[in-house]
């Protein structure tokens, strides 16, 4: 988890180094040089650094759990956690079943990998093979690449940006009331305060999606005309998107 968390911190300094480059830009130059664009791409990129970390965190959950590392979320309605309904592909799952079926050839091939040829071809007693069979098979197991690629490729369509989608993310790995959990920790425990929480993730995200599929157009007024923006809005907008990632991952 600590490494998605990290990595949240980079992107959202990056975002609020671009807000200093607006503003220092602003104060030196006049108004024919159109510079809002830059608090623009502030606001499209503070979402996505919380998009990439509830990615990162669900992904890092979840092979947490297959290896054993992280409890499974519990069960309440259904008879399986959304971690078990998770969908991989049958390839993958051929691919160990073939490796149980062919355990003698796998075996074979690793000690001819890791010893050299001296050694196999001499003789030797069971033992000796014991802790090496045991540590390729720990090693074996412990190897997740095929699922964190399933995770990567399923999840990779997946935007999770809105209240609704991060709560869902989040179920695959935890059985918290995310949002309530999330209003606690910022102190603002009501019902009616976590609504107001994510009615304002709503709306940061209705403006991203304004900006990147928009092009921030308001529709009502003359051809190229955008909705305003200013970087008390934008600087709102990330600091709240920091405080409600730096929840998330407490209560992680």
């Amino acid at each position: 988890m600590q490494s998605a968390i990290d990595q949240f911190r980079t992107n959202i300094q990056r975002v609020r180094d671009l807000i200093s480059l607006y503003i220092s830009l602003k104060s030196q130059s006049t108004s024919a040089l159109d510079l809002p664009d830059l608090l623009r791409a502030a606001l499209v990129l503070a979402v996505s650094a919380l998009d990439y970390y509830i990615h990162e965190v669900t992904r890092i959950g979840m092979l947490e759990i297959h290896r054993g590392d992280r409890p499974e979320p519990s069960v309440r309605n259904t008879e399986e956690s959304a971690f078990s309904r998770f969908k991989v592909s049958l390839g993958n799952a051929r691919e160990e079943r073939n490796l149980a079926i062919n355990i003698g050839d796998w075996l074979e091939f690793e000690l001819l990998q890791n010893s050299n040829n001296d050694f196999v071809h001499q003789a030797h007693h069971l033992a000796e093979f014991i802790p090496f069979i045991s540590q390729s098979l720990s090693n074996k197991l412990n190897s997740s690449t095929w699922l964190d690629n399933e995770i990567r490729k399923l999840h990779s369509y997946k935007s999770f940006q809105t209240p609704e989608n991060i709560a869902e993310a989040i179920r695959l790995i935890s059985d918290k009331s995310l949002w309530k959990e999330v209003g606690n920790f910022l102190g603002k425990p009501t019902d009616l305060e976590v609504k107001a929480i994510k009615q304002e993730l709503n709306a940061i995200v209705d403006r991203r999606n304004k900006i990147a599929h928009e092009a921030d157009i308001d529709p009502t007024f003359n051809v190229d005309d955008r909705w305003p923006i200013n970087e008390h809005l934008v600087n709102n907008a990330v600091t709240f998107i920091e405080r409600v990632v730096e929840a998330i991952h407490n209560i992680l």
